[in-house]
This record gives structure tokens, sequence and C-alpha cells, in this order.
């Protein structure tokens, strides 16, 4: 797991994210922001990091929230940066079925396929099919960018904060 802040002694957290997912695609990856602006925000998600915090909200359970959801193999961004992204792109979607669509906001909330077949009373072997159809769909390779591009199309919610 690679833990890394935005700015760097030398270069920026974004760029060593990036080289590291190059190398290990199946890294798993917790990016701190220093600043809150939509541009960084948008910069931050190509990045394709597993885990998106703002450092102002140190302290406020994020971190250990994010940090789970990422060693279990969720994604976790930032509310506060959810609700910028989610509206500053169009709703549009890209021919998912609604029990597609329930399917991701379980993957958003950082169940597993298991967890997620128990909720909706499906064999995993049902989920893993439709996973891979959103995976198609939206030209995609791992749940973590299909939840992070229904999140920006708004098609799924953001995940709610463990902590207030």
């Amino acid at each position: 797991m690679l833990i890394v802040t935005q700015l760097l002694e030398e270069g920026s957290g974004m760029d060593l994210v990036n080289a590291a997912k190059e190398a290990s695609p199946h890294l798993r990856t917790v990016l701190f922001l220093q600043h809150s602006n939509l541009p960084l925000f948008q910069e931050a998600i190509k990045t394709h990091s597993d885990g998106i915090v703002l450092e102002s909200e140190m302290g406020s359970g994020h971190v250990i929230a994010a940090i789970k959801k990422v060693v279990n193999g969720g994604m976790y961004l930032e509310p506060l940066i959810a609700q910028e992204l989610a509206g500053s792109s169009p709703d549009h979607n890209p021919g998912l079925t609604p029990r597609e669509l329930e399917v991701m906001k379980y993957v958003v909330c950082g169940l597993n396929d298991r967890e997620i077949g128990q909720a909706v009373f499906l064999a995993t072997d049902t989920i893993k099919y439709h996973l891979k159809q959103v995976f198609a769909k939206l030209g995609v390779h791992n749940r973590t960018r299909a939840a992070i591009c229904l999140v920006l199309m708004g098609l799924v919610p953001p995940p709610k904060p463990l902590f207030p």
C-alpha cells in the first residue's frame, strides 16, 4: 500500500501514484490533497488512487475510514471532494441497467462481491457478471475506476462518511 501526499520534497504525489500504478497496477494507494479546488480534484481522480482525502480533514475520521476501505479492496473519496465533483459532470447513463446501478451503489460503499450478493440476494458469480458488464459499458478495468466514474456522472451517490 502506498500512502502519499500531494506535495513532496521533490515532485508530486500524483506523479508518484501514476508511476507506481503503472509499475504495479494492483498496488493500493491513498492520496492526500493539501488544497481544496475542483481542478485539483479532477487531476487527482486521473491518478486512479483508491483513496483520496483532504489533509484539512485529518482528525475527523476520514483518514482511518479511507485506509480501512482501501485495505479491504474498496475505494474512498473524501465526501467534500465527492460533493464538489458530483456537480462537475453532466448526468449521462451509458446504458447501465437498474440492477447494475444497484450493485455499483454497494461497490461505492466499499462492499466486496460476497457482501453485495448477500445484500441484494444474488450469487457472488452473478455480482461478478454485473461488474464485468459495468466495466465494459464504462470502458474501465476495475471497480474503483467504475465507482469513481459513476459518482462523477451523478448516477451513484458518493459514499456517506463513517463519522459525522
